[in-house]
């Protein structure tokens, strides 16, 4: 296979007459679509055979599977998902609901297979869940987001468990897409799912796709674990399960780190020869009006789905400010915070079961100023669910200023402040409505090399300012909030606001 890429590859980078290359360009195309073909025909053909082989009494018919035996290959919470991804494979013309055979089952299969665009995809899985109605109600909603998150858990390899906080944002998600509305159509839910949840279906998708690719039943997914993220999902903290797969699909990728993956063979010979041509027609920086394969529908589904779940990735986030375990004051969150150069998320829990989410594509930068790159988020999780704001410029923090007011003020450029944390760190106002605030929480996303550069600049930090306050101008009587020294090292970037550098 390694040859045929690269005599592929050389035959769409080489120069040639423009008749000449797109008449071969055309025959790499149907080359490549021939092979995912015959890869998905035996793929499925070999899936089938492998429930067969599970099958129980009731499935006397060769060739064939019952309905319960097809259902019966989901376990736990994949169950309904078994059920409901049978219904819409029997809805292609089945004559027998009760049956499938293997030549429905390998139809079906490949068109779940040959999908392209997000149009397509939202479109499929908006009927799969709405059970073949025109519209989802309440229920079903809630059941695709319980499912979306159970199959992103499996597809990450970690073991799925009961917390009854992943309940609260199930519903926030629910109250978000209906408000006061009994059901939502397609065009509705399109909306929705594009202005608040872009990624929810692409991790469904890709489970799928390695289930009906690899061969796999879906419980052999889950033999091999990763760790469990406890350390960020802990009953101590305020972040659930859910919580966390919620902003993995909507947070940028700045918030995770992404590791390369190792192909798996079982993905087949067309995917990788996907990557490949795609990794040399973005190498090559094919402008408009060049031939492009990724134009293709088979080349634009099996790339759409390298997307892997970015979950497991959030095993790197470190807790850096917990007002639980640090005190609640604006001295201990400065302490805390200060001299972290990388992406952070901050949560904010308070009065009216509230929970924001501030995530900041960079460091905490203490002025008079706004900051904050596009990346950046301000997200409500409960008690309902929406994408605030998002751009630039949206956070400003000043802890001395004797000009301006003291706190944190959380808005966009040109748009409505929605939080305000004053400098006494008890309240929060909340478009302007003062509420008690109960917890703080900060985790920074980045490397452990971010936490060790942050270590050393506080320990510098301390060491400058230790110095300076014992110079000769305290004797006179002068404080070292107005001495001119203290200035000149916040201008030179030094972090000398009024907390205290003992840990």
């Amino acid at each position: 296979m390694g040859n045929k890429s690269s005599t592929i590859l050389r035959k769409i980078s080489t120069p040639h007459n423009h008749h000449q290359g797109q008449s071969e360009n055309d025959a790499v195309l149907e080359e490549s679509r021939k092979q995912s073909q015959q890869h998905y025909n035996v793929s499925l053909i070999r899936l089938f055979e492998k429930l067969e082989l599970t099958a129980d009494g009731d499935n006397v018919h060769p060739g064939e599977l019952s309905k319960a035996t097809f259902e019966n290959a989901f376990h736990g919470p994949l169950h309904i998902f078994g059920k409901l991804i049978y219904l819409q494979m029997v809805s292609s013309g089945a004559l027998h609901r009760e049956r499938i055979t293997r030549e429905q089952f390998v139809k079906a299969g490949k068109e779940i297979l040959k999908m392209h665009g997000e149009k397509a995809l939202v479109k499929y899985y908006f009927h799969l869940f709405a059970s073949g109605k025109d519209h989802l109600t309440n229920e079903d909603a809630k059941q695709m987001f319980e499912i979306s998150f159970a199959l992103t858990l499996s597809l990450s390899k970690i073991l799925h468990k009961e917390d009854e906080r992943d309940e609260r944002v199930f519903c926030a998600m629910v109250t978000s897409l209906f408000g006061i509305k009994t059901e939502v159509k397609l065009e509705e839910f399109s909306t929705w799912h594009r202005d608040s949840c872009p990624e929810l279906f692409q991790h469904v998708h890709n489970w799928v796709y390695h289930i009906l690719t690899g061969s796999s039943l879906p419980e052999e997914l889950d033999n091999c674990r990763v760790p469990m993220l406890d350390a960020v999902t802990n009953a101590n903290n305020s972040i659930s399960m859910a919580v966390l797969w919620l902003l993995s699909i909507v947070l940028p990728p700045a918030y995770t780190k992404l590791k390369a993956q190792k192909k798996s063979s079982a993905e087949g010979p067309s995917a990788s020869l996907a990557a490949s041509v795609a990794a040399n027609n973005f190498s090559s920086g094919a402008g408009a009006g060049e031939y492009s394969v990724t134009k293709d529908p088979m080349w634009t589904s099996l790339l759409l789905l390298r997307k892997m779940a970015r979950l497991p990735q959030c095993e790197s986030w470190k807790v850096l400010y917990n007002s639980e375990n640090h005190g609640m004051s604006s001295n201990r969150f400065s302490h805390h915070v200060a001299s972290y150069h990388a992406a952070n998320v901050t949560f904010f829990n308070f009065e009216g079961k509230n929970q924001y989410c501030l995530a900041l594509d960079r460091g905490w930068r203490e002025g008079c100023g706004k900051f904050g790159g596009e990346d950046c988020r301000l997200i409500q999780l409960l008690p309902v669910y929406r994408v605030i704001q998002s751009g630039e410029n949206m956070v400003k923090w000043v802890e001395s200023s004797k000009s301006s007011s003291q706190g944190i003020f959380v808005g966009c450029d040109g748009k409505a402040e929605v939080l305000r944390i004053p400098k006494d760190f008890d309240t929060i106002s909340h478009y302007g409505v003062s509420c008690q605030l109960y917890r703080v929480e900060v985790w920074g996303c980045g490397s452990d090399d971010a936490l060790e550069a942050q270590r050393i600049q506080k320990k510098w930090e301390a060491g400058a300012v230790s110095r300076e306050q014992g110079r000769k101008l305290r004797p006179y009587g002068e404080s070292w909030d107005d001495t001119p020294d203290k200035q000149l090292l916040q201008w030179g970037g030094v972090n000398v606001g009024n907390h205290s550098y003992d840990r």
